[in-house]
């Protein structure tokens, strides 16, 4: 029998990031791989306040955008629950939750790296479920947050993306209640929109020459996959910079 102990040897490299032509999104690539997409709104997206002003300076990455770089590594994911506090009686359920992402060769698992991520029921997220409907979430928010810490790590992103905080930020509801790209966006976002332009000074008609620069006749008709570019495109209009 053959003992000696054969090492795998994995050659990590910063995940290619590049902004897609007139279309808000992102090409990400690992060198020798095949390029994904990561679209705004779905993979990615600001998170902005109620009165439009963005949370962060850089998108924060979803879960969705997350899976697709740990898919563009090869790698797989693997949850660990590291410790956990569950009382019933209080209603009090906490997780912190370690994620793997893995290479596997030959049937053999190779970690590349891991984080982790914690939730807890107190959260306002997970606020007004039963006690064992809110343990869910919390775990689930949990996973969520390592696999995102893990992918950012992993791509060497921070400078493009930032850590998902969407479930921590209320203010942001308005934007994340469509799902489907190709749908128009609710009457609450279309309100949003116009908050959102007068924050930025702009009048009414000028929200709608923005509008009409991006294709659209009227707010009720954007697409959610182009309402953060939308948003984001107001912040020149304020600040003087370039898009």
């Amino acid at each position: 029998m053959n003992n000696d102990l054969v090492l795998y040897e994995f050659q990590a490299a910063p995940l290619a990031v590049q902004k897609k032509p007139r279309s808000g999104d992102y090409e990400i690539s690992v060198f020798g791989g095949t390029a994904a997409t990561l679209r705004r709104g779905i993979d990615f997206g600001m998170i902005r306040k109620k009165n439009g002003d963005a949370i962060t300076k850089t998108p924060t990455l979803f879960k969705a955008g997350a899976e697709k770089v740990a898919v563009a590594y090869g790698l797989c994911q693997r949850y660990q629950i590291e410790s956990k506090i569950e009382d019933p009686a209080e209603g009090f359920f906490f997780y912190t939750v370690r994620c793997d992402l893995v290479k596997i060769v030959n049937g053999m698992e190779y970690v590349i790296t891991s984080s982790y991520g914690s939730a807890n029921t107190r959260e306002g997220r997970t606020g007004g479920q039963s006690a064992y409907d809110g343990a869910n979430s919390a775990l689930k928010m949990a996973q969520k947050r390592a696999l995102v810490s893990a992918a950012l790590s992993l791509g060497c992103m921070s400078d493009s993306f930032t850590q998902d905080i969407e479930s921590d930020q209320e203010d942001g509801e308005a934007y994340f209640t469509g799902k489907n790209p190709e749908a128009p966006i609710t009457a609450a976002q279309v309100k949003f929109f116009y908050t959102c332009a007068s924050r930025h000074g702009l009048t009414k008609q000028a929200a709608k020459n923005l509008l009409r620069a991006h294709g659209y006749e009227s707010a009720s008709k954007i697409k959610v996959k182009d309402f953060d570019a939308l948003l984001n495109a107001m912040e020149p209009a304020e600040e003087g910079e370039g898009a």
